[in-house]
């Protein structure tokens, strides 16, 4: 069992061979087995002891769209309309749509941060944490691809000028032409089984002169975990 503060992974070994996996979160609840009989076991014992609810084959969980192509062997992972309702929250529906979601020209500083009391109070009502933990939640889930603009953005959540929201809202303007998400394959054959891929932004902070590093690790040619931070 692998436990993460409010959600656990469990795991149903057979000879040293894992059979089956259960996934919780809070209320909710993810099996995955190669053996649907393993799968159904689970479920009544699950049932003699809890009241519970059977909603049949995994379509959303926690703001996650689940599709599937059996036929092709893909899965895909989508948080589509969440990102969309943030987009429309923050008001960047009608904004033009940008390419990379941090821009070329774009160099934060906390000396782009509000000095003065006048500026202070321009930015005052800026919903900078709430934009920067809106997307957190996407890149956590779904988004590898907005690991570094969310680790520079979030550095100045504490007092953000309005060059750090500008460079907010251009990641929303990203975001509204690339709502995306993951898709996931049947391994290839011969293909290895664990890559990583590892980049550096040296020296990324104008400020410190410290470098933003990030990786990426695929499985079987599937990502399964991603970061970038600040070393």
């Amino acid at each position: 069992m692998k436990r993460n503060y409010d959600s656990c992974v469990y795991m149903m070994r057979r000879n040293e061979t894992v059979i089956l996996y259960l996934i919780l979160y809070v209320d909710d609840i993810l099996m995955a087995s190669y053996d649907m009989q393993e799968i159904q076991k689970l479920k009544e014992r699950l049932n003699d002891g809890f009241e519970m609810k059977d909603l049949g084959n995994a379509k959303r969980i926690l703001g996650v769209d689940i599709m599937r192509d059996r036929n092709k062997g893909e899965l895909f992972l989508s948080q589509q309309g969440y990102l969309r309702k943030v987009v429309e929250r923050f008001k960047m529906k009608e904004s033009k749509v940008v390419g990379p979601p941090v821009g070329h020209h774009t160099k934060l500083s906390i000396k782009q941060c509000p000095q003065s009391d006048e500026e202070k109070r321009k930015t005052e009502g800026t919903p900078y944490a709430s934009g920067v933990g809106s997307i957190m939640y996407g890149m956590v889930c779904s988004r590898p691809d907005l690991s570094y603009s969310i680790s520079v953005i979030s550095r100045f959540m504490a007092n953000p000028g309005q060059v750090h929201w500008k460079a907010l809202k251009w990641v929303l303007r990203y975001l509204k032409g690339c709502f995306g998400g993951m898709k996931f394959t049947r391994s290839e054959p011969g293909r290895d089984a664990l890559e990583g891929y590892v980049d550096a932004d040296y020296p990324g902070n104008v400020d410190t002169r410290k470098s933003l590093s990030g990786f990426v690790f695929t499985l079987f040619g599937t990502t399964v975990t991603w970061k970038a931070n600040q070393q």
